[in-house]
């Protein structure tokens, strides 16, 4: 058995020496590599100063667990051999050590580039380190014998790629690169052309031990004996990721679910196909989470989500305030059925969301969704009524629901609590038709009292404003086309400006509120990419010709402007190039059109 208290030391050639023959693996309950290229940058520059990096914690694998357990390799390596040892903390760092000296033909993480990076000789040798480590990115792959043939140009700027550390000597395979007369005379080289750069005692040396330097660099280690169990594995690695770079909860679920047997990464959200649901939001794998926890126990902050962990025991109070202990989840199976179910909920709630059809909520692009905490509230809801949700009750009860929560915005913050009262209050009302508080709070006034003129793009009463023109079948101003998914869907119809951004001629005295109020909703619609760039910087009165001209009378865009939310004093505005008149005037047929059609309540 190793001892976990007595911590050994590996240099980053051994290290790397194990990623790259497949000694080393990341568990399938680890998150991925998502350092940025600028924190591996970061990591060499520490590692030339000497500077203390971090403990490395490994799990030892018995040949068993190693051949029966799926592992991930290092980033860019591969697995070839029955893996020795896991990673359980250091992932991040032996990504970057490999990634960049070892350059394998794999593209950087989340980025669609090849990267390279670059040592800076001039600035270590003056002992310079800020920044003395950079990197450059290229669309196709360049390998060593590529970067080598360029060996000149490092003189030049005086950067040489880090994978030189893994290179070899062309002539003697089993030579390191950096030991072979080619580098040698490379050196000498350098140091003669860049001489009035560098310190005036360098030798050859001196430069090589720069790299040398980094390949001698050691880490502390940390091995676990591989009598330990996964339980005691995961809770570890949980506890030591916390204090490092932060877990979210859908990385410490992925490791307390792994002993039970669900591959929550990799089985359940990376396998999942529908690219639309998981493009909401990058939060989304942990909203289908909540999801479930709302349905199985009300609340859904990240404290409550472990409860869902298979086996665990939750004290819970009856109706009488007695406490009792209960097992939410029992096994494995049973999860990964309750996740399957909150992915068909999420669905149906998105399809809600992003259609214009009865009953349904306009957001016809993902960037059009007011607030995407809504979805999973919405999808628990749905799970909970399992009911018919053509019912014309539950149907004007949802869509009072859904407008006063986004435009009250109280889903626009910290939401968990909200997003727990709200399903608390709907399990209510599919009980016993309770009213559902939100509904209550929203009504005639409080829409009266809205200033849309300070509405910018991005929040969620702009949003949902944007909705409410796709519903009202809002018609591009010159093609007469009524938007939908369609149209959206290969991006051509967007949210653009009634008085163009970048107008010219308008009258001062018209004019008086347009620097504050040209971005806000009440000067924004949907219509075609084409269209906003035929109006430019045209004013209103001179496009509308145009108009009038294409669809045959003045009537009949009177009519156009009408699904746009513009009524006819506003229209009056637009002949004028009146901004501040059209703005009040927009903003009333907003307000009217919110009271009339979204189930507000009046003031009664």
């Amino acid at each position: 058995m190793v001892d976990v208290e007595n911590p050994g030391t590996k240099q980053v050639e051994t290290l790397l020496q194990n990623v790259e023959d497949g000694s080393y693996v990341i568990p399938y309950f680890q998150r991925g590599f998502e350092w940025q290229p600028s924190m591996v940058a970061e990591l060499f520059e520490s590692i030339l100063q000497n500077y203390y990096t971090g403990l490395l914690l490994f799990w030892d694998l018995d040949t068993k667990r190693g051949e029966e357990e799926k592992w991930d390799p290092i980033w860019g390596a591969t697995l070839e051999n029955t893996p020795e040892k896991a990673v359980l903390d250091g992932q991040q760092r032996l990504s970057s050590l490999y990634y960049a000296i070892h350059n394998p033909e794999e593209k950087f993480p989340s980025r669609k580039s090849y990267y390279v990076f670059y040592l800076d000789l001039i600035s270590v040798l003056n002992e310079e380190y800020e920044e003395s480590v950079s990197y450059r990115y290229f669309q196709n792959y360049r390998d060593w014998d590529q970067l080598r043939k360029n060996r000149e140009s490092w003189i030049d700027h005086g950067k040489v790629p880090l994978c030189i550390l893994s290179a070899t000597d062309s002539k003697y395979p089993n030579k390191k690169y950096i030991d072979s007369q080619e580098f040698e005379v490379w050196i000498d080289q350098f140091i003669k052309e860049r001489r009035s750069d560098l310190p005036a005692d360098i030798k050859p040396w001196d430069v090589r031990d720069v790299f040398v330097s980094i390949l001698d660099y050691t880490f502390v280690d940390y091995p676990l004996s591989n009598d330990r169990d996964i339980h005691d594995i995961c809770n570890i690695f949980a506890k030591v990721n916390a204090s490092g770079m932060k877990l979210s909860t859908f990385d410490l679920m992925n490791a307390f679910l792994y002993p039970s047997g669900v591959k929550l990464r990799k089985e359940l959200w990376e396998k999942m196909d529908n690219e639309t649901l998981k493009s909401i939001d990058s939060n989304m794998n942990e909203y289908l989470l909540k999801t479930i926890s709302l349905v199985k126990q009300n609340y859904c902050s990240s404290k409550y989500l472990y409860n869902l962990i298979p086996g665990e025991e939750v004290t819970r109070k009856d109706s009488t305030g007695s406490r009792y202990e209960e097992v939410l989840v029992e096994s494995g199976e049973e999860f990964e059925q309750l996740w399957n179910t909150s992915c068909s909920y999420m669905e149906q709630a998105r399809e809600i969301i992003m259609n214009t059809g009865d009953a349904e909520f306009g957001a016809i692009k993902t960037g059009f969704i007011p607030n995407s905490t809504i979805v999973p509230v919405l999808a628990a809801i749905l799970w909970e009524y399992d009911g018919d949700t053509d019912d014309p009750e539950f149907k004007q009860t949802l869509s009072q629901w859904y407008w006063s929560a986004v435009l009250s915005q109280d889903y626009s913050g910290s939401s968990d609590t909200v997003m727990a009262k709200d399903f608390r209050d709907w399990k209510e009302w599919i009980d016993g038709g309770n009213p559902i508080e939100r509904i209550m709070k929203i009504d005639e006034e409080f829409i009266d009292e809205l200033d849309l003129r300070s509405v910018d793009k991005g929040s969620a009463r702009y949003n949902a404003i944007i909705c409410l023109l796709a519903l009202h079948n809002a018609k591009d101003f010159y093609k007469g086309r009524t938007v939908g998914t369609g149209d959206f869907s290969e991006q051509k119809i967007n949210d653009h400006h009634i008085f163009p951004k970048k107008v010219t001629g308008l009258a001062p005295e018209k004019s008086q509120t347009f620097a504050s109020a040209k971005d806000s909703i009440v000067n924004r619609t949907l219509i075609l990419d084409g269209t906003n760039n035929n109006i430019k910087t045209k004013r209103p009165s001179k496009y509308l010709q145009m108009m009038i001209a294409k669809h045959g009378d003045e009537e009949a865009v009177r009519e156009l402007l009408r699904s746009h939310f513009i009524s006819d004093q506003a229209y009056e505005s637009l002949k004028q190039d009146d901004f501040d008149t059209f703005v009040l005037e927009r903003e009333k047929a907003i307000k009217t059109h919110i009271v009339e059609n979204v189930g507000i309540r009046d003031r009664t």
